[in-house]
């Protein structure tokens, strides 16, 4: 049979007539077979002896038996593994001339030893060497009819000795095709399952070089809790020996720094042993070097069809999380006071000075406009400030804006920076655009807009401000005729501190945090912000948020 995808031709029968895995397995192959046959005529030989011992005077029949002693002994004498396949079909062949002259003169009576080559051939030789022998036994069988000429009982006899060999021959055949087939099977099976399991082994490997390069720790414990496997983390961060993973680590799990020592019982480990279920939990661990860590533990509960159940236990070292955040908001708490003292200075100083009589209406405006801003600065600052001391506020009810007026204020407030940097702003806004959101948090996220407008537009260079309303939705759009964005930095200038490389080679100080800070405040609004940019052309920033429903404006 061929193989479909190979294209190489199968091998035939006579290529597989022995059925061995290597070159020893044919020459034991051989030995069985024809030492069956000579032991079957040497006890045949000794029964002669005591019954018929004339019939040694009967030459065929003692030719015959040299024959069979001959070939036996040739057949243990030679190096089948050294030759040709086809060179050990001479020994059945052989041994049929063998019974040949044994069976001449005698009825056919020896004639049931040609079943011994027969099998042999139809087991492990071709069609055409299995048809090629029986041939050979029907000449030998003419030619004893046709010189000893005998009777029409005999010439039945006959016949019917070869009819037999016929059907042992053919159902030994059919037989031995069977069990080929079906061994082949069993081999394509097996190398299927061998490469199989070389397969799952080699992932097994390549997941456990995985999860022992995570700095994560995973435990994976059965449904009885017995522990099936354990990460180089998980390891070291507990202390644990490997040869017994059962006993506890050196480290000791707390619940808050510094605290009480966790029960046996209530560890994590022991948790999850008991199948409990639970996410994110927070422990400290001392080790045995003598530092705490802040872990984040959690469990997964795993099932497959074809596996027992068991459980994921997953430790996360948040230590240095919980160092950065605490140091975010000490900064935070630092920053905030320290700043409240100079902006109270200037708030103060700029109500004196508006409380003073005949001031010019200019600088009247431009006052406000600094008392204004510095009252904004303190209200973020206070936040600010508020959130570092994790102080809970109430979500704010749904609120009101006009964002036609808050953008005109900020236009108020940038249009000095815009004239000294020869950039004109200007504005095409209806008289109200009345949205549903914080007036205070949106005109934080439009001067933002507004400041990236203007910073990044040369000289020379226009920012239009347009708005469009409908029932659902007021649509704002900021067009500068600025620098612009390069298309690979468009999807990154919302990451935290990441600088499109334009606004870098500008040369334009930034932090790179405004773009961030605008979408979250957009998205806490309930809106959307969308960004588009041209190189060398400009930019545009489009805001979506919701309008104020018709029975809620006035």
């Amino acid at each position: 049979m061929a193989s479909p995808r190979s294209g190489v031709p199968a091998p035939s029968v006579a290529a597989r007539d022995d059925d061995t895995s290597g070159p020893g397995g044919r020459t034991r192959s051989v030995w069985l077979l024809q030492l069956l046959l000579g032991a079957s005529v040497m006890i045949t030989v000794l029964l002669v002896q005591l019954i018929e011992p004339t019939l040694f005077s009967h030459w065929p029949f003692s030719s015959g038996v040299g024959v069979v002693i001959a070939l036996t002994a040739v057949a243990i004498v030679m190096p089948w593994h050294r030759l040709p396949r086809a060179t050990v079909s001479v020994i059945p062949f052989g041994d049929i001339l063998a019974v040949g002259l044994m069976s001449v003169g005698t009825d056919l009576r020896f004639g049931f030893f040609w079943v011994f080559p027969i099998m042999w051939i139809a087991a492990y030789f071709s069609l055409v060497t299995l048809i090629s022998a029986l041939g050979s036994i029907a000449v030998i069988i003419l030619l004893d009819a046709t010189l000893n000429a005998t009777g029409p009982s005999s010439a039945l006899r006959l016949l019917v000795v070869l009819l037999s060999l016929t059907f042992i021959a053919i159902t030994a055949y059919l037989s031995a095709r069977q069990t080929r087939a079906f061994k082949q099977l069993l081999r394509r099976q097996a190398r299927r399952l061998q490469g199989t399991l070389q397969r799952v082994s080699g992932q097994e490997r390549r997941v456990s070089q995985m999860l022992n390069g995570l700095d994560t720790g995973i435990a994976r414990l059965s449904a009885e809790g017995e522990v099936l496997a354990l990460n180089d983390t998980y390891v070291a961060l507990y202390g644990i020996e490997r040869d017994e993973p059962q006993r506890p680590g050196r480290s000791v799990e707390y619940s808050t720094l510094h605290g009480d020592p966790l029960p046996d019982n209530e560890r994590p480990f022991a948790r999850a042993a008991r199948g409990e279920q639970f996410d994110d939990e927070r422990v400290w661990l001392y080790d045995a070097r003598g530092d705490w860590h802040a872990l984040s533990v959690s469990t997964r509960r795993l099932a497959s069809s074809g596996e027992p159940e068991s459980t994921l236990l997953i430790v996360h070292d948040v230590t240095a999380l919980i160092e950065s955040e605490r140091a975010r908001e000490r900064l935070a708490a630092t920053v905030s006071h320290e700043l409240r003292n100079p902006l109270t200075a200037i708030i103060g100083h700029a109500d004196l000075a508006l409380d003073g009589p005949d001031l010019p209406p200019k600088v009247r405006e431009q006052l406000e406009v600094i008392s204004a801003a510095g009252e904004r600065m303190q209200k973020l600052i206070s936040e600010i400030l508020a959130a570092s001391r994790g102080v809970f506020r109430e979500p704010a009810a749904p609120a009101a804006a006009d964002a036609s007026r808050i953008i005109a204020s900020s236009l108020e407030s940038f249009r000095p920076v815009a004239d000294a940097r020869r950039v004109r702003v200007t504005d095409e806004l209806p008289p109200r655009a009345d949205v549903a959101g914080d007036g205070f948090r949106l005109r934080q996220a439009f001067d933002n807009i507004l400041s990236n407008a203007i910073k990044y537009t040369p000289p020379g260079g226009t920012v239009l401000i347009t708005a469009e309303t409908s029932p659902d939705d007021v649509i704002l759009r900021f067009v500068d005729t600025g620098i612009g964005i390069h298309p690979d930095d468009l999807e990154r200038v919302f990451d935290p501190y990441f600088r499109a490389r334009t606004a870098r080679e500008s040369a334009t100080p930034g932090t790179g945090l405004g773009m961030g800070i605008i979408r979250s405040i957009v998205e806490d609004q309930g809106g959307s912000l969308f960004l588009d940019s041209e190189l060398g052309v400009g930019t545009t920033v489009t805001v979506i948020l919701p309008a104020l429903p018709v029975d809620h404006a006035g």
